[in-house]
């Protein structure tokens, strides 16, 4: 069993998938403020770059193939963390690059669940190859008696990357009214994107490592029109909702889903607003004492913030 992991430990390496994105921005500022060393994957890094020695040092996903010769391979084999927060295949391509790792912590999704059975033929067709994914992290991780860490987020907000939560603020600041699908009575569990941070980093310092299957949820449990007055509240103002039938509704969704803005948005998603989408989180609360915020969010919870910006690669 491992001892307890702190800042003083000596920079021990973590190697962080998906570095740039909504959840990545907030775990690279929380793995230096426990002392690890981050080296931070992400497909916005400049390919085949002289390696350095910044922390944290930001490396393309190519390092994970041959096309770095024999630099990869030295460089890996000192990566004892593994906090995925981007596509599930760089996940099971880091398992098998790393031999040295001893926790993995992967980030996936509760639509496992309420898509795997969507009449949307791109979302049911996306969920079956996360399935499929998950299915080789299991047995990679078995093969190499390592714990395996899933956690599966709920809608998550928190820096304006998502197209979920930010893409109803973004709607909502351009056009100051939302239209709803009758009632908009299904209950949702926003998240923010620190929170899952918060939880992946305390998975590497606790005593032992974790192996759990978990959704992690928000703070509030809503419905979807109490969600979206309250996104309302974080513009200051007033919610002014348009209540329109489910079928009037997959009209306007077909015209707007053209736009490139709103691209991938689609008529299931009407349908859901009337849909419950709760999960139960208590196993990974009691784990980590993971207690996530109420969703009470700000306008600066739709853009990336101060702390986390430094760490956002830009195009």
């Amino acid at each position: 069993m491992d001892s307890k992991l702190n800042a003083t430990t000596g920079q021990i390496p973590v190697l962080l998938t998906g570095a740039s994105s909504q959840l990545g921005v907030f775990v690279i500022p929380r793995l230096l403020a426990k002392g690890f060393r981050v080296l931070a994957l992400s497909r916005r890094a400049a390919k085949g770059a002289p390696l350095g020695s910044g922390n944290p040092l930001w490396i393309n996903p190519d390092v994970l193939s041959a096309n770095l010769g024999e630099r990869a391979p030295e460089m890996l084999k000192p990566i004892e963390m593994l906090i995925s927060c981007g596509p599930l295949d760089l996940a099971c391509a880091a398992l098998s690059a790393c031999p040295g790792l001893r926790r993995v912590v992967i980030f996936s999704t509760t639509s496992v669940f309420s898509k795997a059975s969507s009449p949307v033929p791109e979302e049911s067709e996306q969920i079956a190859g996360l399935i499929a994914q998950e299915t080789q992290l299991r047995t990679l991780c078995e093969s190499r008696n390592l714990a395996l860490l899933i956690l599966r987020p709920t809608l998550i907000y928190g820096c304006g990357l998502d197209r979920n939560v930010s893409l109803l603020a973004g709607w909502i600041q351009r056009y100051r009214w939302l239209p709803l699908a009758g009632p908009a009575s299904g209950l949702r569990q926003p998240v923010h994107a620190d929170d899952l941070a918060q939880a992946a980093v305390a998975a590497l310092t606790i005593d032992g490592p974790l192996s759990l299957d978990s959704p992690a949820c928000g703070g509030s449990t809503l419905s979807y029109r109490q969600m979206v007055e309250l996104i309302f509240d974080s513009f200051d103002l007033p919610p002014r909702v348009l209540r329109l039938p489910p079928w009037m509704l997959f009209t306007v969704v077909g015209v707007v889903a053209r736009l490139p803005t709103f691209k991938g948005v689609n008529r299931e998603m009407v349908r859901r607003q009337n849909s419950d989408l709760v999960f139960d989180d208590a196993p990974l609360r009691e784990a980590l004492n993971y207690k996530p915020r109420p969703f009470r969010p700000t306008a600066a919870d739709f853009e990336i913030p101060p702390s986390a910006k430094q760490y956002q690669l830009m195009e």
